[in-house]
């Protein structure tokens, strides 16, 4: 046997060995990798759906019932505490008449 048909021999069973090598990695990741992986997605997705509408249910009926959100909304837009931190704000009767 020459070099040559050696040297294809070689190259045509590294070419199979990577094809199977390939064909094996692809199968055990599109079969058992990739479904539980997509499962730990998809929990870990509804999970935090499902605190999220627990926050928002618990904050809206913290202001419907008038709790402590509202009073933080209140004060986060300059409704409340302004006149408590030292500053005087004006009221509507000292403003110029537009």
């Amino acid at each position: 046997m020459d070099t040559q048909t050696l040297f294809w021999w070689m190259l045509g069973a590294a070419l199979l060995s990577s094809a199977i090598t390939l064909t094996v990695v692809f199968l055990v990741v599109h079969f058992y990798s990739a479904p539980r992986l997509e499962q730990k997605v998809d929990d870990r997705l509804q999970q935090g759906a499902a605190d999220l509408e627990e926050r928002l249910r618990r904050r809206v009926l913290n202001l419907v019932t008038g709790g402590k959100a509202v009073k933080d909304l209140a004060r986060g837009i300059g409704l409340f505490g302004a006149r408590q931190n030292g500053r005087d704000l004006p009221d509507d009767d000292d403003l110029p008449p537009r």
